[in-house]
């Protein structure tokens, strides 16, 4: 499949942090946004299969209550207001928006925080490096993202992308 033309715009909030990540920050990144990807993924799967139902109930639990105890150690942080919601161009690798304020450099390594889900407060937060940067539209390369959270990201951004193509068709 060729991945390069799945993409999306969702109206979500996003911010972006200039940040070079060593090895154990990166390590800590990917296993947070891991288990975002994941619980999102769980909770944003519809069934296919009545024999599957008791299975995929137990995996939703499981996802739901480590989500919880994820966003219990983030709230402990403090809480913050959302940014302000924007067109966002998602795709399998590339992240694209129209930047407000500050505008990242090509070639910056940055890690973004999108805001996925209305109903939780928590930035998937990705590391990425700036490919292209001018009159504040910005275009971020997905970087380091490990081989579960790429499937992850990836399952999320084609099913997305399906749910367009199914909005399109006519009813009947």
């Amino acid at each position: 499949m060729n991945t390069s033309v799945l993409r999306v715009v969702r109206a979500i909030p996003i911010v972006w942090e200039k940040q070079a990540l060593d090895a154990h920050a990166l390590a800590s990144l990917r296993q947070s946004a891991q288990l975002l990807m994941h619980a999102l993924n769980l909770m944003d799967t519809g069934l296919l299969h009545e024999a599957e139902a008791e299975q995929a109930h137990f995996q939703k639990l499981d996802a739901k209550i480590d989500l919880m105890l994820h966003l219990l150690a983030q709230s402990l942080q403090g809480n913050r207001p959302l940014p302000q919601a924007m067109p966002v161009e998602l795709g399998p690798e590339i992240v694209s928006w129209q930047e407000m304020g500050t505008v990242p450099t090509v070639g910056d390594t940055v890690v973004l925080g999108l805001y996925l889900s209305p109903g939780l407060p928590l930035p998937l937060k990705l590391p990425a490096h700036i490919t292209a940067s001018a009159d504040g539209r910005v275009s971020a390369q997905l970087a380091d993202l490990g081989e579960d959270l790429e499937e992850f990201w990836q399952q999320w951004v084609f099913r997305q992308h399906r749910r367009d193509i199914h909005a399109q068709r006519p009813a009947g």
